[in-house]
């Protein structure tokens, strides 16, 4: 009895925790001074009702609930909104042009229902004089009605938008040269489980006949609890960094200069000195200027191999070049140009609110991981310290 006591205890904790998480998520982005849009606004739905849910099980089984008996028995089904607004954050973040109003409509007429439901039966036993444990097990039977419905409508919804991630990617090209959208696959997984714990729940709690069998929906709520961490985190900072990634693209573009000039060199007698020479300087200076003028750096597929077929030479005797006027070997002589791009965008205050992250992916680097090491290499301090060191 003790350890099932300290295994609730740790549970409501853990649900508690993730309940003031998900408000102050929610509060947060609701006074951000910084425009977010749509799809931020129901990711933001989705924490919210997620949050609702779980603090109105903490309350209950805490037995914080008001002894009225409209607001004791009007549990609200806030799970029931949870995956449509994903559906709909999905339709927004991958900038899909489908309607959503009557989605949002249908979805919200079923969830009003169950409430107006809830009502008419509390006032239907009040009127006839039910007692307390009467109605307490009408309104679980209805409960468990209520639940099932809810559940083959998420399964619905689910499946929906895996079937919408899965087919319409020729739609959304434009949003996978900003994200690569794994996160949204680690989130339905994530999604998945939090499905199949939730019908071993309602198995589970249909064969119990006394309708006392709550601790089923611990690990439930644990897990939309660890749903509520990963959609907070992941949704908020995926979305700054493509929209900042879209404006840092368009303004790179802006400010540069192409004038789409063939690389003029003279190839027989610079390929015919194979020795450090002033003439190879002079080349080596030439592919330097163009590189930078072009901001072949910015291409984070950019290789040897590409850049020498683009100047019509051997990747040997570029990587020649390369090595022997840059003091680099051709990885990092680009890194530094894609270092010296990011220091030049965070010292602009027109990005001071763009984050790190984007700026590097927009500076040619294909990963945070190695963006954050090349930084570390050239300058000696992360892009947080380099800048913190500016402002």
């Amino acid at each position: 009895m003790e350890n099932q006591f300290s295994v609730v205890s740790l549970f409501n904790i853990i649900l508690f925790t993730g309940v003031i998480y998900g408000l102050t998520f929610c509060a947060i982005l609701f006074f951000m001074k910084r425009k977010t849009g749509k799809p931020i606004l129901f990711l933001n739905l989705q924490v919210l009702f997620i949050t609702l849910n779980n603090l109105q099980a903490w309350l209950i089984d805490m037995g914080l609930t008001s002894s009225l008996v409209f607001i004791k028995f009007l549990k609200i089904p806030w799970y029931f909104l949870c995956m449509p607004m994903f559906y709909v954050f999905l339709i927004y973040y991958l900038k899909l042009k489908k309607r959503t109003k009557p989605f949002m409509m249908a979805t919200l007429g079923v969830f009003f229902t169950f409430i107006l439901v809830r009502l008419i039966l509390i006032s239907y036993s009040q009127a006839h004089h039910y007692s307390e444990s009467e109605l307490r097990s009408m309104m679980m039977r209805y409960g468990n009605l209520e639940e099932i419905i809810g559940f083959l409508y998420t399964m619905v919804v689910f499946i929906k938008s895996i079937a919408l991630f899965n087919s319409r990617k020729r739609q959304f090209e434009f949003v996978l040269l900003y994200d690569d959208l794994i996160w949204i696959k680690h989130f339905m997984n994530l999604a998945g489980l939090v499905i199949l714990m939730w019908v071993l729940a309602i198995i589970i709690n249909l064969n119990d006949q006394n309708n006392n069998s709550p601790i089923v929906y611990y690990p439930l709520r644990l897990s939309t609890t660890i749903l509520i961490y990963w959609i907070g985190f992941k949704g908020l900072f995926r979305f700054r960094i493509m929209e900042d990634r879209i404006v840092l693209r368009e303004n790179i573009k802006k400010h540069l200069d192409l004038e789409q000039k063939d690389f003029d060199w003279d190839q027989k007698e610079d390929r015919q000195e194979k020795i450090i020479s002033k003439k190879q300087q002079e080349l080596f200076n030439k592919i330097n200027t163009h590189v930078i003028d072009h901001k072949l750096f910015l291409d984070p597929f950019l290789s040897l191999e590409t850049l020498a077929n683009s100047l019509e030479l051997s990747s040997g005797y570029l990587s020649f070049l390369i090595n022997n006027y840059s003091s680099n070997n051709f990885s990092d002589y680009i890194n530094e140009l894609r270092i010296n791009q990011v220091k030049q965008i965070i010292k602009d205050p027109e990005y001071l609110n763009y984050t790190i992250v984007s700026i590097g992916l927009e500076s040619g680097f294909n990963s945070k991981s190695t963006f954050y090491k090349s930084f570390k290499k050239f300058t000696g301090m992360s892009p947080v310290e380099f800048k913190k060191q500016i402002e």
